[in-house]
């Protein structure tokens, strides 16, 4: 199984319709793609010590790592991702951070 988390720091004017809006869409690609087997996203809700700046995270999985690769250059996942990235905060550090992992394997 692999599984695709993604953080995201918006701007910090961005309405929260508009967050709820683009996380609905990017659930709503599941409907085009049946290999994203789940999906869920949240707002960063932990200690300030270990808060890097990040305010949302989704994630999905995938049986393989094929399945996410076709995922991600899905014409539909790139709209998405291209209308998410606009929304995102440009200024300072790192707004946005992928991680993979393939929970078959440790190496």
């Amino acid at each position: 199984m692999i599984k695709h988390i993604v953080l995201v720091r918006f701007k910090p004017d961005t309405a929260l319709f508009d967050i709820e809006a683009i996380f609905t869409k990017i659930g709503n690609l599941q409907s085009i793609l049946p290999t994203m087997k789940s999906y869920d996203y949240g707002r960063y809700n932990g200690s300030d010590e270990r808060y890097k700046g990040f305010d949302y995270a989704f994630y999905m999985e995938f049986d393989t790592a094929e399945e996410r690769d076709a995922y991600l250059i899905n014409p539909e996942h790139v709209k998405v991702g291209t209308a998410l990235r606009a929304m995102l905060d440009t200024e300072g550090s790192e707004s946005f951070f992928a991680f993979d992992y393939d929970t078959t394997r440790l190496i």
